[in-house]
């Protein structure tokens, strides 16, 4: 299929109507929880204040718990977070495979971390925790990449029949100076050739009105004329982004009688780009929680399952401050003529009463009668305060910070194991729709690109490799056998302490290689089984010979003192 404006443009409608049915969620969503994400779907200034009506902080401190959680407990800056093995298992086990492995996984994650990755995937996170979508796109920069965030209701994909993102559509604004700069380029002369540019561009530029905003669109999706037994370099590759100035508000879109059109574009800039790139490997992910039908965007998750909880947290901190106005600076009323006296609230001061009004008992009261149940209000708080922590999981992230000193090593190590446990489904999402594909996208860019990566064995050379997610959510499911297990093998260690004949039963190296697994002991710190077999083979050897020798030596003494005696006589 070739591609021209009027089928782009096409397809950012088709997904941009898609968008429609989540549209209101996100942006309830973005002003009670993050209001500078949705400043694109409200069209507001950036700088512009968004959250004037946010009181109780609540579900705030609890987002920020959430995001700081996912990114030690999923994607740790600070320590592995997934190793990459072969689907062969006894390939595996070959210890130049393990080694090389080791190595790769090393290098793909150094990629990572001399990318802008772990910032960004704070943001994905917070979009994630509030919106249940959240979206990558790459840019390689030789052997690096750097992450973008598209804004929430900036970014529209498109899903295949598997439910996978194959076409996103992103919509940003640029100053003129921002956009000529990015996607100029300068003749021999030194001018700029503005060949790209729409005439409005060109005109405002050399009027130097450089802090106009100009609104772009960019469609990527698999490039349709791709070959596959052709090499793949220049415009054979698998994808294609197309980058062009879109006309009207914040890329509005409408149809007319003959085609589709874009504002006040002419029709002689309809047919420019800013820019035309192709790329190997997709460049870009959209990561989504649970979601009916192949629908594009997540429909669950702690910002949305909350929201009324949020809000009746904020009233009812609203009525607090107005209960605690009114009882520490009443309003008052009293009788007509006490306008006439000298009225003050000052401390140590008074109201002066006529003789008339004392004679009646009338005086000064408050109008309102305030009843002082706050301490019920407190607690109804507390409670919707704990059910929010629960929606975003900051009881359990937080547990140990919050509980220091109320449960013992035991019964703190159990509960956390549980509740990681309660982190699976979510956790679960995550993984098909952000984990896998960041890791994939990872390990074929490192293949490409990293000078430093030895060549794999001859054993693992094409084949396919995958992920196994380690990070501390992983482990936790992953683990969840090892109290049962620690506690068979301390069992039998005290039975064997009158029965020695029980630990037969014990395989160690067994034992010590499902340790290996479910914590993940790092390459070279457990022993291959065949050195080992050969450590045992020669340490058994030398106490044989040991043995004999020990055997050897007393007959050896017998003998040489028979024949001494047999000399002397």
């Amino acid at each position: 299929m070739q591609f021209n404006r009027n089928s782009l443009e096409y397809l950012r409608h088709q997904s941009k109507q898609r968008f429609q049915k989540v549209q209101d969620s996100f942006i309830e969503c973005g002003r009670w929880a993050l209001p500078h994400r949705v400043k694109w779907l409200l069209s507001q200034s950036p700088g512009q204040r968004t959250n004037q009506h946010i009181v109780d902080g609540t579900h705030l401190l609890a987002l920020r718990t959430f995001v700081a959680g996912f990114l030690e407990g999923n994607t740790s800056a600070a320590r592995p977070w997934y190793r990459l093995f072969s689907a062969d298992e006894d390939s595996n086990n070959v210890p130049e495979n393990k080694e090389w492995l080791q190595h790769f996984t090393d290098r793909t994650l150094r990629a990572f971390s001399v990318s802008n990755f772990y910032n960004s995937a704070g943001v994905a996170y917070a979009d994630y925790g509030v919106f249940n979508t959240a979206c990558h796109y790459f840019e390689e920069m030789g052997d690096k990449i750097h992450f973008h965030n598209p804004e929430p209701g900036a970014y529209f994909p498109l899903n295949n029949g598997r439910g996978e993102a194959v076409i996103l559509v992103c919509e940003y604004s640029l100053t003129v100076k921002a956009l000529v700069e990015e996607y100029g380029t300068k003749t021999k002369s030194g001018s700029w050739d503005w060949s790209n540019f729409s005439s409005s561009v060109k005109k405002l530029y050399q009027e130097a009105n450089y802090t106009q905003m100009v609104n772009i669109t960019r469609v990527i999706l698999k490039n349709d004329e791709f070959d596959p037994r052709k090499p793949v370099a220049g415009e054979n590759r698998q994808w294609v982004s197309w980058t062009y100035e879109t006309g009207g508000q914040r890329g509005e879109f409408f149809q007319d009688s003959s085609a589709f059109g874009w504002g006040e574009t002419s029709i002689a800039d309809k047919e420019r780009y800013l820019r035309v790139s192709y790329s190997k490997r997709k460049p870009f992910i959209v990561a989504r929680s649970d979601s009916s039908q192949n629908f594009e965007y997540g429909e669950k998750g702690p910002t949305l399952d909350s929201l009324g909880i949020i809000k009746s947290l904020n009233k009812k901190e609203i009525s607090k401050d107005r209960a605690l106005d009114q009882m520490l600076t009443p309003t008052l009323q009293g009788p007509a003529n006490l306008k006439k006296s000298y009225i003050t609230s000052a401390p140590n001061s008074y109201i002066p009463l006529d003789a008339t009004s004392v004679a009646k008992g009338s005086g000064l009261r408050q109008v309102f009668e305030i009843n002082p149940a706050i301490g019920a209000l407190f607690q109804d708080q507390q409670e919707l305060r704990s059910m929010v922590n629960k929606f975003y999981y900051a009881d359990y992230l937080m547990f140990l910070t919050q509980n220091p000193k109320t449960r013992t090593a035991t019964e703190a190590n159990a509960v956390v194991q549980e509740q990681q446990r309660i982190i699976g489904p979510n956790l679960q999402s995550l993984n098909t729709t952000y984990n896998v594909p960041l890791v994939e996208f990872i390990m074929d860019f490192v293949l490409d690109t990293d000078p430093y990566l030895k060549p794999p064995p001859e054993a693992l050379a094409g084949k396919f490799l995958q992920a196994d997610f380690i990070s501390i959510f992983a482990q936790a499911q992953k683990s969840a056998d090892l109290p049962a297990i620690n506690q068979y093998v301390q069992s039998l260690a005290a039975v064997g302490q009158f029965a020695p004949q029980a630990l037969d039963k014990l395989d160690v190296d067994k034992y010590a290689d499902l340790l290996e697994d479910r914590l993940y002991i790092p390459e070279g710190l457990n022993r291959d089984q065949s050195k080992v077999d050969a450590m045992r083979q020669q340490a058994q050897a030398a106490a044989q010979k040991q043995q004999m020798m020990q055997e050897t030596i007393p007959a050896m003494a017998g003998a040489a003192k028979d024949v001494g005696l047999k000399l002397q006589s």
